[in-house]
């Protein structure tokens, strides 16, 4: 296992937790789903692979007609930019010393 999934997890897991209880006191249901469904692909990812499709979901989510209330948009807008970073950390090579 890489660290990769794990840095992510630790950067997105509680903001998309958050998320998650925010949807759920709104009584968004559907939102919720989504969103717990990317939440627990995120956790299993064991490696950049797997990593991807998490946050593909999290940056497409309006395709896929994933309408989000004023109060938790904000919420959602954060989570991307972090999954951003971990992308563009993906991206990074890696320093090697000798």
């Amino acid at each position: 296992m890489t660290q990769q999934p794990m840095l992510a997890r630790n950067e997105i897991d509680p903001l998309l937790d958050q998320l998650i209880r925010q949807l759920d006191d709104e009584g968004r249901a559907t939102q919720r789903a989504w969103f717990a469904r990317i939440r627990r692909s995120l956790q299993h990812a064991q490696d950049e692979v797997m990593l991807a499709q998490p946050i593909i979901a999290l940056s497409t989510s309006g395709a896929y007609g994933i309408q989000l209330s004023q109060e938790a948009q904000p919420l959602h807008t954060r989570i991307v930019e972090k999954a951003a970073l971990v992308v563009s950390a993906l991206d990074t090579p890696p320093v090697v010393r000798h």
